[in-house]
């Protein structure tokens, strides 16, 4: 949106028109942007916008349409097929993307309607209050502040597309996708339109032609790695179409029109977006799409998965820290600096003998002043570690969460006091070593009662490690894209 409504003067008035068709929705959760002296420029501060993409099905009537993607009846509800958070920093005029696996296993907000834990990507299956409960999902349980929202649906990015005449794209090798209709038969350097392009960028499935093969396309080996082989393909649509729209001339208002008129209707931001299009569009006119970083969470992958009593399917589990190291990479002013809370308390929350005994000792050997718990159910295996905060303390809970690795998640909890940290600690945790900066108590039992398994004292060396664990010791994911021999690229130019 930023870059295709760079515009001329004289058709500023009639695109600020369009602009206020734009259908927009209230999300409360946002955050209100900051002035950073260092990172605030021409009346603009840093600021994130998440952009979603929507698979709702709702709305489609097009026999066509519904036999490629399936019918409202079939497939209710919205779930992002895409999330990417954008940074923008006007004081150096760049800007930097984050994506979000939509398989991430986290809690969900307070009364979400699709249960206390799921993948990220339900979050947004919220009805009209989709985007807000994705935004509060992502605030609370990544710690990242969202300023604004961008919501598209399939027919929206088919038009976007379309509205620039369609773009080129270079395919080493044949491509296909049942799934996501996609059907590549050709190689080399070709172009594509909104149908194929959203085939391309939806496509988890993806099933590549080797060469010297013969087989048919169902018989194609598949891309081992899913969705993260998807979102790097995004990125890489992601720079060729902003390339496109900018050497398109979009200071035409022939094509800023054709480009408003192509999404308007499939397209949902926050009112204070709408407000702020054109200065946006007008301060990064000359952003380059080449230059801006794209970067993913690493993650890592549990089959099948069984929480609480239900199958999830595949889920992408957190690595802390490289997590909040990416974080920091992307944009370095995203969190708070850490401050110490004025309690830990630790539960055990994956069955295992005096897990949360042992991991209090760690964390009083690091300076923290932990209280032990005792235990819960295992609610599944393996576990994610999880960090409850009150919404005011998250610095103290990233101070806790310097000290952890493993598959370790945020959730901001409203009951407890503030300052107060409650690590529920997971089968895939370890315990940082960090030098001490006062010399610890000795760990206790809180008032909750622990369990017979939390209250043996600590009678060895506390479990602290460098290793970051994961399960079945699975090497984390790139935080950059690993792009495939049969990955489309951006054509060479002419």
């Amino acid at each position: 949106m930023v870059l295709v409504l760079i515009s001329s003067g004289a058709v500023w008035g009639y695109v600020h028109y369009r602009l206020d068709s734009i259908h927009t929705v209230a999300a409360p959760h946002l955050t209100k942007t900051v002035k950073v002296p260092a990172h605030s420029a021409a009346g603009l501060d840093p600021e994130n916008i998440l952009l979603i993409g929507n698979e709702t099905r709702a709305g489609i009537t097009n026999p066509a349409e519904i036999q490629q993607f399936g019918s409202p009846e079939q497939l209710s509800g919205s779930l992002s097929d895409v999330i990417m958070i954008l940074h923008l920093d006007p004081k150096s005029d760049t800007a930097s993307l984050l994506s979000i696996p939509r398989d991430l296993f986290v809690p969900m907000p307070a009364g979400s309607p699709v249960g206390p834990y799921e993948k990220i990507d339900a979050a947004l299956n919220d009805g009209k209050e989709g985007p807000d409960n994705l935004i509060q999902a992502i605030t609370d349980d990544l710690g990242i502040p969202i300023n604004h929202f961008i919501e598209l649906t399939f027919d929206g990015m088919q038009g976007v597309v379309n509205s620039l005449g369609g773009i080129n794209l270079d395919f080493p090798e044949k491509l296909y996708d049942q799934e996501s209709s996609l059907n590549i038969s050709t190689t080399g350097c070709q172009h594509v339109n909104g149908a194929e392009a959203l085939a391309l960028v939806r496509s988890r499935h993806l099933q590549y032609d080797p060469p010297g093969n013969n087989a048919p396309p169902a018989d194609w080996p598949y891309d081992p790695e899913s969705d993260l082989a998807r979102i790097a393909r995004d990125h890489t649509f992601l720079r060729v179409l902003a390339s496109t729209a900018i050497s398109g001339g979009f200071t035409n208002p022939i094509k800023a029109n054709d480009f408003i008129g192509a999404v308007i209707n499939d397209i949902v931001i926050d009112p204070g977006l709408r407000g702020q299009l054109i200065s946006l569009a007008t301060h990064y006119r000359k952003l380059n799409p080449a230059a801006v970083p794209e970067l993913t969470l690493p993650i890592t992958t549990v089959n099948s998965y069984n929480y609480a009593g239900s199958n999830i399917g595949d889920v992408d589990f957190p690595v802390q820290p490289l997590d909040d190291q990416v974080i920091a990479q992307w944009d370095g002013t995203a969190l708070p600096a850490p401050a110490a809370p004025a309690a830990v308390d630790v539960y055990n929350l994956a069955g295992s003998y005096n897990l949360a005994t042992d991991t209090a000792s760690a964390l009083h050997a690091d300076g923290l002043n932990a209280v032990i718990g005792g235990d819960k159910p295992a609610p599944g295996s393996p576990t994610e570690t999880l960090l409850y905060y009150p919404p005011t303390s998250l610095p103290q809970a990233l101070d806790v969460l310097g000290h952890l690795s493993g598959a370790v998640m945020l959730q901001a909890d409203t009951s407890l006091p503030a300052g107060t940290v409650e690590v529920d600690a997971g089968s895939l945790l370890s315990v940082t070593p960090i030098a001490a900066v006062r010399t610890p108590p000795t760990p206790t039992a809180s008032a909750a009662g622990p369990s017979s398994a939390s209250t043996v004292p600590p009678t060895t060396a506390s479990p602290t490690t460098t290793t970051v664990p994961t399960p079945e010791g699975e090497k984390p994911s790139s935080s950059s894209d690993q792009l495939q021999p049969w990955d489309p690229i951006a054509c060479p130019a002419t």
